[in-house]
Formats: structure tokens, C-alpha cells, sequence
């Protein structure tokens, strides 16, 4: 706003510098609530802003809060006055569409873009409506759920293949040993039985269940990244409902419509709610939308019904608010009274209020409007600026919150559909029996880890197998014998046998950094954690694979259509993501390997 002063200091600098870095990243980048600083100009002698007061009118009728596709629609056209350098009238389109839409986060960013500046007046800007826009995510349930479960089913499918990819590298790094000891005794092929019964109960129990034969091949490092990765799977199981909840909510119409309805939300499309659900929260969002649109004895008709089920102080309010549009203001106060003794609530204070004034009793409107203002300042400011004489305006209905709405969710779709739930298509079983059979497979690792008594070893110097079978040993820190006598006991060995010694030990070296770069190329982490860098190979491997699913994510799920440009800013951040990973770990072996791998 023209002739603000702001006041900053260092702190304020570097906060709005810290989070300006951090949420330039990401697509939670967003407005302050101040005007933009510019003239009118051409914006104005359009009649634009004319056509913006009738919108916001028709807004406040309707009982709404966002006109989407109004909002989207200023949003291209400012994106384009932006393009072509003309950034006054682009800010003031923004603004607008800010204006039209407060809890949609797309003008919010464009608004933060616009604004960005090093300068510390624009940069603290800038700050500014990236804290709102952060408000306004958190208030619109659509882009906080989304890009929540976009976010989390990345994460663990990421770490779910990840666990898979590290376990079948893992073990084919193990082969070799595991055939040298096939060949001095034919009965440890009988383990391979393992996998394919565990298989049976579905393809996470057949991978893990591969790990047997391999298990007394494992350093201490490489088992505790895989009971790590266990670990993983056991959440992996009990989250599989969740991932059914993100992907089959946001495909259920009626849900949709409670969604919108609460959130005051016009999307173009028409509210549809089931009139076959009969939860609370769908008969209160229709009793809501009934009432809206004017039809009150319908309204009344579901409130009455859902005060059957429980007090509810919103319930009391909302149906007050029908009699109101009937013209019984009697009946109305003894409505709000009663939500005032089940709550001190802001609306029916507020409401109550605007009664009193109407019938010219403008001591109690006073004591009432007091009373709303102690219980919520914020939501009467709110109420004052749209009040008008018709009754989604001149009264204030409750809604559903956000949270109840995350909770209505993962309530109506805990397993979304059996067919093409995540978790049958890894484990056939239910998760209680997926976990039991996790307990008894460890179990049996454990086991056998104690009763076998001989297994190979690989020297890590020359790449040779060893075992006690073949009368031949590991001397010292996986180093064989006649390894250990040639770099450490230079006396043990003749020159020429040394020397010789020598040149396979370097041999060996070259190949496998060679095989290191090759499988790095293929896939970043594979070639660490066939060499026994477990830890940071699962690391790399896993971040990869978490800005794959990304990025597949982003292009593949279903979007309203006013998230899209920030779906677009998510994908490139996450295919920048992956390159970069790819790029860090191929550039990083492709250099040198560190001798300490040798």
C-alpha cells in the first residue's frame, strides 16, 4: 500500500531471505495481504475492476469465498501482461484474482514472483506473500491434501522400491559365495526354497525371503541397513491404507462436493452429494448448500435430524440461520442462544447481533458484537466485510474445518479399492498376517545364522573366494593369506611371487572400478552397495528414486485444474532433482573412487 513504511531489521533480512531461498523451490510461494503500489492505468479503463466488484457481489449472495475459474482466468491474463514486460497491470491482475479467489495459492505466486527483488523492501515483500501463501494452502484443503499425498507416496514408494533394489543387488553381490558353498555342499541349494514359498504371500515377502541363502555372507554394516530397510517394509504395510486414501479420495465426487461446500469454493462444477450417504458430515454439508441456495424448510429438515445424532453448537447456529430466512427471529435467537451454551462461538454472537439491530435493540447488538469480537476478532472482521440484507450475508453460517475434512477423508477411504490398492499388489495377504509373516522370516534369519558354522569369504584385495571347506581362510580384515604376506610380510614371498601378487591385486582393482562406474551409470547407489558402501548407496539410491516417483507422480495423478501451473513448477523441480542426484553421484565415481575401497 502506498506510503507504508517498513520498518526492518537484520533479523526481519535474513528471515525473509531464508525463506524466500526455501519456498522459491517449491510451490508454496504466495501474497501479503497489502495492496500492490500501482496506478490504475489501463487496468481500470477497461471496466475490468467493475466486472471484479460484480463477481465479488455475486460472491457474497452465493455464501461463497473462491470463484476459481474467475480467478484462474485473471491469472493467464496477468501471466501474460508479465510475459510482455508490462508488470504493473500483470500485479494488479494478481491481485485481483487474489482478491476473487484468498485461498487459492496460484495468484500468491505469481504475486511472489512478480515482487522478487534482492533489494531488502521487495525481498521482505516478496517474504510477505510467501507466508501467506502458505495460509492460504493451509486453508485450502484440495492443494494441502494433494500435495501432502503427492509428497508422501513419493517418500514411500521411493523407500519401498528402494528397499527392493537394495536387496536384489545386495544379494547378487552375494552369488558368487553362495554358489563356491553349493559346490562343497549340494544341500545349501535346498534355501532356495525359501523365496519361492515366501513369494506365495506376495512379491515384498519372495524378495525379502531371498535374503536367506545370503544372510551369513552380510557384514555388520550391510545387516544393519537391512533391518533398517525391514524396518521400512513394516511401515511400508501400515501405510498402504493411506496411499489409498490420497489416491481414491480426491475421485469421489461427493466428497468433492463436501469439500467445496465447506470451503465456500466455485469451481464451475455442480454440487453433487449422495443422497444415499447418511454420515454427519455429508448431511451437513447438504443441509448447508440446501440453505444457500434458499430452500430452508429442507435445511431444517437434515439439521433437525443431526441434533438427533448429538449436540452441535454449528448445527444450532446454521439452523437459526434458516429461520432467519424464513422471517422467525424468534425462533432464530432461541437457536443461537442454545449454541451459545453448547460454545462460545464468534458467529452466533455475531449473528445474534445483527438480529438485535434489526429490530432496533442496538444495546444488545452492541453486547453481542463485543462478545463475537473476544471470541474471534479475525472472523468478525471477516463477517463485516460482506454483510449485506440477503441471508447468506446478513447472518454467518459454521462450516466444517480443515482438519475435520483431512479426517473425512481417510474415514471414507481407508482401502479405496482391493482391485488396485497399492498394498495387494505387493503382499496378498492382510497387514496384520503381511507383519506376523515379517516376524517369522526374521526369525528364521536369526536362526540360521547360528546353526551354519562354515560359509565363504571374497578377499577384498585380489577378489579370491576362500573357506574353511577348501582348507583355505581370511588372514586378517578380509584380506586372504598370501595377500596379507605380500603388502604387510614382505619377507613371507620371493620377489617374482610378489610382484605377480601385486598386478592381480591391481587387476582386480581396476575391474571393479570399472564395474563400479558401469552399474553408478545405470543406477546411481547400485554399484555402492554391490561393493559393500551400503549406507551411502542405499542414500543416493533411495533420494533418486524418491524425485522418479516424483516426477511421475506430478505427470500422472489427477489435478484440479487450478493447481496445473504449480504442478508444472513441481515437476521441473523434481526432474531437477533427479538430474541433479544422477549427475552428483556419476560425476563423484566417475572422478576417483576412494582408496579406501581398495
Amino acid at each position: 500500500m502506498k506510503g507504508r513504511i517498513l520498518v526492518l531489521d537484520k533479523k526481519l533480512i535474513l528471515l525473509a531471505i531464508l525463506v524466500t531461498c526455501i519456498l522459491m523451490s517449491a510451490p508454496l510461494i504466495a501474497v501479503q495481504a497489502e495492496e500492490a503500489a500501482v496506478p490504475s492505468g489501463d487496468v481500470e479503463r477497461t471496466g475490468l475492476r467493475e466486472d471484479i466488484d460484480g463477481l465479488l457481489e455475486r460472491r457474497a449472495e452465493l455464501g461463497l469465498k473462491n470463484l476459481e475459474p474467475q480467478s484462474v482466468f485473471l491469472i493467464k491474463k496477468g501471466e501474460q501482461a508479465y510475459k510482455q514486460k508490462r508488470e504493473k497491470e500483470a500485479i494488479k491482475l494478481f491481485e485481483q484474482a487474489r482478491e476473487l479467489s484468498p485461498d487459492l495459492p496460484l495468484s500468491y505466486l505469481y504475486l511472489a514472483k512478480a515482487h522478487f527483488s534482492l533489494s531488502p523492501k521487495k525481498l521482505y515483500k516478496a517474504s510477505g506473500y510467501l507466508l501467506g501463501a502458505w495460509r492460504a494452502l493451509l486453508n485450502n484443503f484440495w492443494w494441502s491434501f494433494q500435495t501432502a499425498g503427492m509428497f508422501i507416496l513419493s517418500l514411500f514408494i521411493s523407500l519401498h522400491v528402494s528397499v527392493i533394489i537394495f536387496l536384489v543387488v545386495l544379494m547378487t553381490s552375494k552369488l558368487s559365495l553362495y554358489v563356491h558353498d553349493i559346490i562343497e555342499d549340494k544341500r545349501k541349494i535346498l534355501l532356495l526354497i525359501a523365496p519361492v514359498l515366501f513369494a506365495l504371500f506376495g512379491p515384498i515377502f519372495g524378495v525379502i525371503g531371498f535374503i536367506l541363502p545370503f544372510w551369513v555372507y552380510l557384514k555388520e554394516k550391510e545387516k544393519i541397513v537391512l533391518y533398517s530397510a525391514v524396518g521400512i517394509s513394516f511401515i511400508i504395510i501400515l501405510m498402504f491404507p493411506v496411499f489409498s486414501s490420497f489416491t481414491g479420495a480426491s475421485q469421489d465426487r461427493t466428497l468433492r462436493s463436501v469439500i467445496k461446500i465447506n470451503e465456500g469454493i466455485f469451481t464451475g462444477e455442480s454440487q453433487e452429494i449422495s443422497t444415499t450417504r447418511d454420515d454427519y458430515e455429508a448431511l451437513f454439508s447438504r443441509a448447508l448448500e440446501l440453505k444457500r441456495r434458499g430452500r430452508y424448510d429442507e435445511a431444517i429438515s437434515i439439521y433437525n435430524e443431526l441434533l438427533k445424532i448429538k449436540s452441535d453448537a454449528r448445527v444450532y447456529n446454521n439452523l437459526a440461520n434458516c429461520y432467519v430466512g424464513l422471517g422467525r427471529y424468534d425462533t432464530a435467537s432461541g437457536y443461537y442462544n442454545q449454541a451459545l451454551e453448547s460454545a462460545e462461538m464468534a458467529s452466533a454472537s455475531y449473528n445474534l447481533s445483527q438480529l438485535y439491530r434489526e429490530v432496533f435493540d442496538f444495546s444488545d447488538a452492541e453486547e453481542y458484537y463485543d462478545r463475537a469480537v473476544r471470541a474471534d476478532a479475525r472472523k468478525v472482521a471477516l463477517y463485516s466485510s460482506i454483510k449485506g440484507m440477503s441471508v447468506n450475508r446478513f447472518v454467518m453460517d459454521e462450516t466444517l474445518e480443515n482438519r475435520e475434512l483431512w479426517s473425512l477423508a481417510f474415514k471414507w477411504y481407508p482401502y479405496y479399492s482391493s482391485s488396485v490398492s497399492l498394498g495387494r499388489m505387493q503382499s496378498f495377504t492382510g497387514r496384520g498376517a503381511s507383519i506376523f509373516l515379517l516376524v517369522i522370516l526374521m526369525a528364521v534369519l536369526h536362526v540360521y545364522k547360528s546353526k551354519v558354522s562354515r560359509w565363504a569369504y571374497r578377499c577384498r584385495r585380489c577378489g579370491e573366494i576362500y573357506c574353511s571347506a577348501c582348507e583355505k581362510r581370511i588372514s586378517h580384515e578380509d584380506v586372504c593369506l598370501t595377500c596379507f604376506k605380500t603388502l604387510v610380510q614382505v619377507s613371507e614371498l620371493g620377489p617374482k611371487e610378489r610382484v605377480e601378487r601385486i598386478l592381480e591385486i591391481q587387476h582386480y582393482r581396476d575391474d571393479k572400478n570399472q564395474r563400479l562406474k558401469l552399474l553408478t551409470a545405470i543406477l546411481p547407489g547400485s554399484g555402492h552397495i554391490y561393493y559393500g558402501r551400503t549406507v551411502y548407496g542405499f542414500v543416493t539410491l533411495a533420494v533418486f528414486i524418491f524425485f522418479l516417483m516424483s516426477t511421475v507422480f506430478w505427470i500422472s495423478m489427477p489435478l484440479p485444474a487450478s493447481m496445473e501451473q504449480t504442478a508444472s513448477f513441481f515437476r521441473l523441480v523434481s526432474a531437477g532433482g533427479l538430474v541433479l542426484t544422477y549427475g552428483f553421484a556419476v560425476i563423484r565415481v566417475m572422478r576417483r573412487v576412494p582408496k579406501k575401497w581398495h
